[in-house]
């Protein structure tokens, strides 16, 4: 991941978030977060058993005109994830 600076400016914010899950026993597991800037995640849990479910939080208060939040997501084989905010 190439790092992108955590700037606020009149044209708002910039971060990137860069996720991967694998497969660890019978479930999917988040196995690699990187991030930089005002993304993040919070840990993560498993209402369906196997399924790893993932909540991307953006703390200054939502997304405005003029962030830039880039976020990539990696998935091994045979995992399942659920992402949302």
């Amino acid at each position: 991941m190439s790092a992108v600076p955590s700037i606020r400016s009149d044209r708002g914010w910039r971060a990137a978030l860069r996720l991967g899950f694998s497969r660890r026993g019978a479930r999917s597991v988040l196995s690699d977060r990187t991030r930089s800037g005002p993304l993040s995640v919070q840990r993560p849990f498993y209402p369906e058993g196997d399924v790893c479910h993932v909540y991307v939080l953006h703390p200054p208060g939502g997304v405005v005109g003029g962030d830039s939040l880039d976020i990539e997501v990696r998935m091994a084989m045979q995992t399942h994830a659920l992402l949302t905010t």
